[in-house]
C-alpha cells in the first residue's frame, strides 16, 4: 500500500463485484492472482492498494483486500461514486454465463452480514444513497438499492456479471437471515421432569442449529435475563452455574445479520440433598410365623423439589416407589437382616439410610406364669408344642430387650380373648377367633423407636361360651 488507509462512516451498502480474469485458477493459486488484481490497481490504476475491500476465490476462501482491518470501515475503490460509507467483496473470476457455488454464495453473505449487521442495518432491506457521482447516477442523486447490490446497480457496468447478479436474492437471504432451525438439544449435568430441567449447579446446555457457524455471530446464555456466558458462532454447548432455586434460562443465537433466535427454558438448582423425616426401621406386623417372620420396613424421605427414586440396595435391589412409605417383608428368625435404602430427587442427589435387626423367637416355655396352663402338642405349633389355658387370669409374661414385639397365638373358631400388657401398662384385647384354624399367628404387635427393655403379660380374659386360648410363644426384633 502506498499511503495510509483511509476510514469511511458506518457501513450501510456492501456492493458485489466480480474480478473478470479467468476462472481457470486452482484454489492455491488465489494469493497470486490477488496479488496480479494489486498490482494492476496500483500500478495502471493509480491507486494506493487493492480496490475492493475483500475478496473470495472460486473454493470460498475470503481474503481481505484493501488494508486497515476487516473490522474497521475501510475507504475503497471499488464503486464510483458509492465508496463513501460502503464495502465491497470481489469473486475472483468471470461470472456472466454461470453464478457461483453454493459455499461461495455462503461465503458472500458472511461478508456481508459481518460488515452491515456490525453496523445495525438489515442486510436484506434496502436504504437511500447519495451518489457522488458515476456514470450512471449524478453527484447528489438519491438512490434507491438493496443493501446487497451489484455493481451495476450504481455504474454502466456488467460487473458482476449476469449470472452472480441473478444470485443476489439468495446471497441477501443468506446475509439477512436468522438462525435457522435453533433448538436445544439437551441440557448436560441436568435431568428433566414436568417440563423442567433439574441439576445440582452447574448445566452443560448443547445446542444447534442450521445455520453455517461462519454466519453465527456469537451464542448467549441467560439466566433470569442476566448474562451469564457468550460462546463463539463454532460453539454447540457451554458451562453456566446456576444458583439454588428455580430460574429461566434463555440462550441467544445472533446471526451476524443482526436477527436473533432464542430457546427458553426452566431450570430447577438443588444442591441439597432429600431427607429422612423418619429413618428406614422394621419392625414386627401381622402374619404366619415359622421358617420366616413377617416384618414391615418403614420409612418417610421427603424433598421439597420431589423426589425421582426411592429404593433398596440391600438385600436386593429393590424399586420402593416414591410414594410409598412401608413394605412388607420376611426375614429369618436368629439371623441378622440388613435393609439399605437410597432416595434420590429429581437434580439427582442422594441420600442413603439402612436399619438392621435380627428376629428373636422366644417360646411360650419360656415365660413366666401363673393360673392354670397345660402343654398342647401338634405339629402345627412352633416347635410341635404351645400352652393352653382357659381360666380367666391365668397370665404369661416375657422380659426381652428390642425394637419391636409380636405374640404368636393360635386361633379358630372356639378361640377366646387375652387382654395384653406392655410394661404394666394394659394394651387393650385381642380376639383370637377366627371361621378356621390358623396356627402360628403373629396376632399383635408394638414397636418403639428405640432399642430397650421391656415386659409383655398376656392375660386370658375367659370369654363366655369360648374360654381357651393357645399361645404359641413371642417374637421380638433386636
Amino acid at each position: 500500500m502506498k499511503g495510509e488507509p483511509e476510514y469511511t462512516g458506518v457501513i450501510q451498502e456492501f456492493f458485489v463485484h466480480h474480478t473478470a480474469t479467468g476462472n481457470g485458477y486452482s484454489c492455491s493459486q488465489s494469493a497470486a492472482v490477488i496479488r496480479g488484481i494489486q498490482a494492476y490497481h496500483v500500478r495502471s490504476r493509480g491507486w494506493d492498494d487493492i480496490g475492493y475491500n475483500f475478496l473470495v476465490d472460486r473454493c470460498g476462501t475470503i481474503f481481505e483486500g484493501r488494508r486497515g482491518g476487516v473490522a474497521l470501515p475501510v475507504l475503497g475503490a471499488h464503486t464510483m461514486g458509492f465508496n463513501t460509507d460502503a464495502s465491497a467483496i470481489a469473486v475472483i473470476g468471470t461470472y456472466g454465463g454461470s453464478g457461483v457455488s453454493a459455499t461461495v454464495r455462503r461465503a458472500i453473505g458472511t461478508v456481508a452480514a459481518y460488515k452491515l449487521g456490525a453496523a445495525g442495518n438489515p442486510p436484506a432491506g434496502r436504504v437511500v444513497l447519495t451518489s457522488g457521482g458515476s456514470n450512471r447516477y449524478p453527484q447528489g442523486a438519491k438512490v434507491e438499492m438493496w443493501r446487497i447490490s451489484g455493481h451495476r446497480d450504481a455504474g454502466r457496468t456488467d460487473c458482476p456479471g449476469d449470472a452472480l447478479y441473478g444470485q443476489l436474492p439468495a446471497i441477501r437471504a443468506i446475509a439477512g437471515g436468522a438462525p435457522a432451525g435453533f433448538r436445544l438439544l439437551s441440557m448436560g449435568a441436568a435431568w428433566p421432569y414436568g417440563g423442567m430441567w433439574f441439576t445440582k449447579g452447574t448445566i452443560r446446555p448443547r445446542w444447534d442449529t442450521r445455520t453455517a457457524s461462519a454466519l453465527i455471530n456469537r451464542f448467549e446464555v441467560y439466566v433470569d435475563g442476566v448474562l451469564a456466558a457468550a460462546a463463539p458462532g463454532t460453539h454447540r454447548t457451554f458451562s453456566v452455574t446456576v444458583g439454588p432455586g428455580k430460574h429461566l434460562v434463555s440462550i441467544r443465537a445472533l446471526h451476524l445479520s443482526g436477527r436473533v433466535a432464542g430457546i427458553s427454558t426452566t431450570v430447577v438448582s438443588d444442591a441439597v440433598a432429600p431427607v429422612y423425616d423418619k429413618e428406614p426401621d422394621l419392625v414386627l406386623r401381622p402374619g404366619t410365623v415359622g421358617a420366616t417372620v413377617p416384618v414391615r420396613l418403614d420409612w418417610k424421605v421427603t424433598d421439597p423439589n420431589g423426589l425421582i427414586y426411592v429404593g433398596l440396595t440391600r438385600p436386593a435391589r429393590t424399586n420402593l416407589f416414591t410414594t410409598t412409605t412401608s413394605r412388607a417383608f420376611a426375614i429369618r428368625p436368629g439371623a441378622p437382616a440388613t435393609y439399605a435404602m437410597i432416595a434420590g430427587d429429581r437434580a439427582r442427589n442422594t441420600v442413603s439410610a439402612s436399619v438392621t435387626r435380627t428376629p428373636v423367637v422366644l417360646a411360650e416355655a419360656a415365660s413366666q406364669r401363673t393360673g392354670t396352663w397345660r402343654l398342647l402338642n401338634n405339629r402345627a405349633y412352633l416347635g410341635g408344642a404351645a400352652l393352653g389355658a382357659a381360666t380367666a387370669g391365668s397370665s404369661a409374661s416375657w422380659t426381652l430387650s428390642g425394637s419391636s414385639v409380636a405374640l404368636i397365638f393360635s386361633r379358630g373358631p372356639n378361640a377366646g380373648r387375652v387382654r395384653i400388657f406392655v410394661d404394666g401398662q394394659a394394651q387393650g384385647t385381642v380376639d383370637l377367633k377366627s371361621t378356621g384354624p390358623l396356627n402360628r399367628q403373629a396376632v399383635w404387635s408394638r414397636w418403639w423407636n428405640d432399642s430397650g427393655e421391656h415386659t409383655v403379660r398376656v392375660e386370658v380374659e375367659g370369654t363366655p361360651g369360648r374360654p381357651g386360648v393357645a399361645i404359641d410363644g413371642l417374637v421380638y426384633l433386636k
